[in-house]
């Protein structure tokens, strides 16, 4: 499982939330996904790691671009996978990912 800390990574910075304290090494149509995410939080959440990846990070390569998943470790040490599409919709798991865009005419290949 990915532990945030890749090269391909957008990872929060101390407590503060403004998206100058992002680590930018996602696509650009990424860091519009993450940024609309943020906008639409309604709350802020206090998470001990969260980290962001896209498709140009190794182990979610099947993400189409703009997608991102927020890895989020909490202090039990367990970590919870959140996926979000380019308008900043949040899915709880792979498949829904995956049903989504079979729902949408995408091919998918899974393997």
């Amino acid at each position: 499982m990915e532990q945030g800390g890749s090269s391909s990574s957008a990872t929060n910075k101390g407590n503060d939330r403004d998206k100058h304290e992002i680590d930018i090494d996602i696509s650009p149509l990424s860091m519009e996904t993450l940024l609309k995410i943020r906008k639409n939080r309604s709350r802020k959440r206090s998470s001990p790691s969260r980290s962001f990846f896209d498709n140009t990070s190794p182990d979610y390569g099947w993400l189409l671009p703009g997608w991102l998943v927020e890895v989020r470790r909490v202090q039990s040490g367990r970590f919870y996978k959140y996926y979000y599409d380019p308008s900043g919709r949040p899915y709880r798991t792979r498949q829904e990912v995956l049903a989504v865009w079979k729902q949408f005419g995408l091919i998918v290949i899974d393997d």
